[in-house]
């Protein structure tokens, strides 16, 4: 019994430090209007339970072994988050615009980027694509954060909802703010390896719990406001499903998982290289703070990055759709 509340405890500690990795991008990148806190990273770190819940719950039930089908989860990350915890991916009626924006920031950033793909650098001690990626994030942070600032700020009532501070932050400031949140991640990393589960497959009963929460949670804070919301959230949702499920003619059966792959202890200074991104954003963003007056030219970068992102979304996903119907099994 003591075992197995041990094994129960570590897959809890796995599956909430996937969360503090993946709301870095989700959220702490995404805005930083509410600010740095205990709550900002911690709590929320809990509202997102049930989307990376179902994101690698889905990673051990396939289980997924192949880079396109990251993406795939990737995307039922987004779904649900965009999907279930709100219903801002149904703004644009059936149209696939906004879940595609959503898996471009959701499903690659946070989960086969933040998540993934800094895992596997990490377990592999790939110092120079740690170096070089984190840079490139933070480049583009420091962009993001300032344009974003303002290109489309919340509104008054969103920010009234949210207890939000609409101050735009002094480059101090930000550069205070992004080593906190940088650090968290860094941290996060370091930690998920002492709790990584071997040769984890989740069981029918913790399956259908997460299930469960998640209608519940979606008949609460969705169907209320858009009552069709369901049958988009079917289609994607059933569609992504099918594409993983499919079976791929080249992976041996006994060949370890992703999950496996991924695997073991990071080494402390190879995680301290994922703080290159905040010190490459705080830099971003002072030395584009002189432009804050010429909103043109920002709200333009803000523009940009939104339409990046959707294309990025788009073309990842129809190259997933492509490697899932090329590698299958002949019969």
């Amino acid at each position: 019994m003591t075992q197995q509340l041990k094994k129960a405890a570590s897959i809890w500690a796995f599956v909430y430090l996937s969360s503090i990795i993946m709301i870095t991008a989700s959220e702490r990148i995404f805005w930083y209007w509410a600010g740095f806190s205990a709550d900002s990273v911690l709590v929320i770190a809990l509202f997102y339970l049930l989307p990376v819940s179902a994101g690698l719950w889905t990673m051990a039930l396939v289980p997924v072994r192949r880079a396109f089908q990251v993406v795939l989860v990737g995307a039922l990350y987004s779904f649900v988050t965009e999907g279930i915890l709100t219903p801002v991916t149904y703004a644009d009626g059936p149209l696939p615009i906004l879940a595609a924006m959503f898996i471009g920031w959701h499903g690659l950033i946070s989960f086969a980027g933040f998540w993934y793909l800094a895992r596997r650098w990490l377990v592999n001690r790939s110092s120079l694509a740690l170096a070089v990626g984190s840079a490139t994030v933070g480049l583009a942070w420091g962009v993001w954060a300032l344009a974003s600032a303002v290109g489309d700020p919340p509104s008054a009532e969103e920010a009234l909802e949210g207890g939000l501070d609409l101050t735009v932050l002094e480059p101090a400031e930000f550069a205070l703010y992004a080593l906190m949140v940088g650090a968290s991640f860094a941290g996060a990393h370091w930690l998920i390896g002492f709790v990584w589960p071997s040769g984890w497959r989740p069981g029918q009963a913790s399956t259908r719990f997460w299930i469960l929460a998640n209608v519940l949670y979606m008949s609460v804070a969705v169907l209320l406001v858009v009552p069709w919301a369901p049958l988009k959230l079917a289609i994607l949702i059933a569609g992504t499903w099918r594409l993983l499920k499919r079976p791929i003619w080249s992976a041996d059966m006994h060949e370890p998982t992703l999950l496996d792959r991924l695997g073991g202890k990071a080494r402390f200074r190879d995680c301290l290289l994922l703080l290159i991104m905040p010190i490459v954003a705080a830099g971003t963003y002072a030395t584009l703070w002189p432009q804050i007056d010429r909103g043109s030219a920002l709200e333009t970068a803000y523009w940009g990055l939104v339409a990046t992102q959707i294309f990025a979304g788009g073309i990842a996903y129809l190259w997933a759709w492509r490697r899932s119907s090329t590698e299958r099994s002949p019969s």
